[in-house]
């Protein structure tokens, strides 16, 4: 594959990937796991720090009692049963809140409990000699110390008095750092509240009591003068009556409920008549009226005319409207016909009579009526009377009994409680502090831990400016990634310890970490039989793994019966001819290129894979240097004797040599270490490759712990390594 095709091919899985529109979940993980200690480290620290936190913090008891308001009707005397009160709305609960609330029962409350003498509520412990009273008028509010004054004022601030939903419930909640006290101020609330609200009942009862009594005696006396006064009213004027009314109310009550009658009656039979007389009207000749469909008559006419009209239309079908037979039916179908009008004519005329009956009855009784209503006028005058003086009458029984009643209850319940309140729920000790609320504040320290620790590896992963994954690589290098090279500790579940890479390849040709090498070679293509290829291996810093790379690089193509030559072209460290070459008496690189010896003669056998190293072991003298024009030659005649030609070179950023190889190299693979080299370092190497006119093969990752699969990064072939353990041999 071309380094053009290449290119295209991160440029098309870059827009592919950037096209999504939330961010990939896989990604998300894989940098939670490449993260994983930063993480746990800033979540325990965040929880135990909030732990401490939760510990630290003053507990406070809460406890809370419940009034049950009882509301009853106010009004002393309750006239009659429409006059009930109704039930108490908001403002008598919103009343009862402001009461409990007030200055006189709170400073009542901080007496009886001496909360003026604890320190929670700002209180000192008084001299022996003082004493202090319970406040039973307003005007001791007035006298409260300033110790009192402010255990009130810390009273208010840790109290709550809330209405229960749309109930007469009322809760009252007191906060104190004793239970004991928290449970002892709420009850003593609502009992203050109660003995209050008794207190004032049973005062207002008496007063009451006193009243209705007084009011009872008079009101007696005027009844039963009503009474006598309206007795003989109606015997002077001749009004007495049965079952309420006079005889001429009755009588004409009487003639009211037969004119109605009467009345629908007439409408009735007009109403039927003028059903008749309309169908008449529309031409229906009257078959479809009521009275007419009720006549057994006219039921029989209508079966005999349906009969003819049949029998018409059979023999008319069959012999002609002019055969006699024909004739004969039309003529037994008229006379059916006429003597259905003439029982319609008789019906009609019937429905009229039954009118004039109606109507004559109905005019009788309004003469009758007329009458009655003469002798009822009469009686008029006298009867306003009657009622002006029963009104009264009753007015006075009503209220008298309804005093002599309320009398009778304010004398039995004087004395007896009688709040409109009364404790529903008393207050337990509580056994758990309301706060700091323990559950509420885990669930917010848990929720803090995971802020800070998702801020810390965010920070973390900002921070950092490695090379750690293809996406590194392919979007903020914007170059192709080649592929990565495990480390032996990762790549294999056999002691590795003690063995060589460049060893290992040659003992497990079949393992994982083998395999690694042999991707990376398709990749650059050295599988192809496409004609000899030079390949300049390098790195941006020392110790990224290039001479680790080239050498089990060259060693798996070895092995693959490839013939391969390896150049260690960096003459400063020279780490690959020190591990392949370790006894060469001679400069070889340098002495070939200053034509001192022949390719051959400086050329070493690996004799475990018939691989040739040039080797080298640093500049002799002044003179070793490796020139642009000898490079090119050694390289013609390499690329002559060799399928690969594997360049092991210098550090691009330090050694400038290294960019006159590469320029020379058929491509040029870049080495970074993983999760070691800096990104500006790899950035700034692929600048000066590109401005020399190299011909970059890719970026590969070296020294990669794949065992951390989201560390390689999702989209390389490693983070599937676990799937495909039956495929190597370690």
């Amino acid at each position: 594959m071309s380094n053009r095709n290449r290119v295209a091919d991160a440029d098309e899985i870059s827009s592919v990937t950037s096209s999504r529109l939330l961010p990939d979940p896989s990604g998300i993980a894989a940098i939670l796991y490449r993260r994983r200690r930063i993480f746990t480290i800033a979540f325990l620290v965040t929880l135990a720090v909030s732990c401490l936190l939760m510990l630290w913090l003053p507990k406070t008891y809460t406890a809370s009692s419940s009034l049950l308001l009882e509301p009853r009707e106010t009004q002393p005397v309750k006239v009659n049963d429409r006059g009930a009160v109704a039930p108490a709305d908001d403002n008598l609960i919103d009343t009862a809140v402001q009461v409990i609330r007030s200055p006189t029962l709170t400073l009542d409350v901080v007496r009886s409990l001496r909360l003026d003498r604890v320190p929670e509520f700002g209180g000192k412990t008084p001299p022996p000699s003082s004493s202090v009273g319970r406040p039973d008028e307003q005007g001791d509010v007035q006298q409260m110390s300033p110790s009192e004054r402010r255990a009130a004022g810390a009273l208010l601030a840790r109290t709550s008095v809330r209405r229960v939903g749309v109930t007469y419930l009322v809760e009252i909640s007191a906060s104190a750092s004793n239970p004991r006290m928290a449970a002892r101020i709420a009850n003593a609330l609502a009992q203050r509240y109660i003995d209050l609200d008794n207190a004032k009942k049973q005062a207002r009862n008496a007063r009451s009591a006193r009243y209705v009594e007084s009011q009872a005696a008079a009101l007696r006396k005027q009844a039963v003068a009503d009474d006598a006064a309206l007795q003989s009213y109606m015997i002077r004027h001749n009004l007495m009556s049965a079952e309420g009314a006079t005889m001429a109310e009755q009588e004409v009550s009487e003639l009211n409920r037969e004119i109605a009658t009467a009345q629908a009656q007439v409408a009735e039979q007009r109403g039927r008549l003028a059903a008749a007389q309309a169908q008449l009207a529309r031409g229906g000749g009257g078959a479809d009226t009521g009275a007419a469909l009720a006549s057994e008559t006219v039921r029989q006419l209508r079966q005999q005319e349906a009969q003819a009209s049949a029998h018409l239309a059979q023999v008319d079908a069959r012999y002609g409207s002019l055969h006699p037979e024909v004739v004969q039916a039309r003529d037994e179908l008229a006379d059916v016909r006429r003597q259905m009008e003439s029982e319609l004519a008789r019906v009609l005329s019937g429905l009229r009579g039954d009118v004039q009956i109606a109507e004559s009855r109905l005019a009788s009784l309004l003469a009758s009526r007329a009458q009655a209503r003469g002798s009822l006028v009469q009686n008029g005058s006298a009867q306003v009377g009657r009622l002006e003086l029963e009104r009264r009458a009753e007015a006075s029984r009503a209220i008298y009994n309804a005093y002599l009643t309320r009398a009778k209850e304010t004398a039995q319940t004087a004395a007896l409680p009688n709040a409109d309140a009364s404790i529903a729920s008393s207050a337990r000790v509580p056994g758990a502090p309301s706060s700091p609320n323990y559950l509420l504040g885990a669930m917010a320290g848990f929720a803090a831990a995971l802020v800070v620790a998702f801020t810390v590896i965010a920070i973390a992963e900002y921070v950092e400016d490695t090379v750690s994954t293809r996406a590194d690589i392919e979007g903020g290098l914007g170059v192709v990634y080649a592929g990565a090279v495990p480390t032996l500790q990762s790549a294999t579940r056999s002691k590795a310890a003690g063995i060589a890479p460049e060893d290992y390849v040659v003992l497990k040709g079949m393992s994982l970490f083998t395999e690694s090498l042999r991707n990376l070679a398709a990749y650059l293509g050295l599988n192809a039989s496409d004609g000899p290829c030079v390949v300049t291996i390098t790195s941006a810093l020392p110790r990224e793994g290039k001479s680790t790379t080239s050498m089990c690089l060259a060693r798996t193509l070895a092995a693959d019966r490839r013939r391969v030559v390896l150049v260690d072209a960096d003459v400063r460290r020279h780490t690959t001819s020190d591990a392949l070459a370790p006894g060469m008496q001679h400069e070889g690189l340098f002495r070939v290129l200053d034509g001192s010896i022949t390719i051959d003669e400086a050329l070493v056998a690996d004799d475990r894979t018939g691989l040739r190293i040039l080797a080298t072991h640093g500049q002799a003298s002044a003179g070793d240097v490796i020139t642009e024009a000898g490079m090119a030659a050694l390289l013609v005649a390499l690329k002559q004797r060799f399928d690969i030609v594997i360049i092991d070179s210098a550090p691009v950023l330090g050694v400038a040599e290294t960019r006159m190889i590469s320029r020379l190299s058929d491509t040029t693979l870049v080495v970074a270490r993983w999760r070691a080299t800096p990104l500006k370092a790899v950035r700034t190497a692929l600048d000066l490759l590109a401005q020399n006119g190299s011909k970059l093969g890719g970026v590969a990752l070296s020294l990669v712990n794949i065992r951390e699969y989201a560390s390689a990064g999702l989209t390389d072939a490693f983070g599937y390594h676990k799937k495909f353990k039956g495929y190597y041999v370690d």
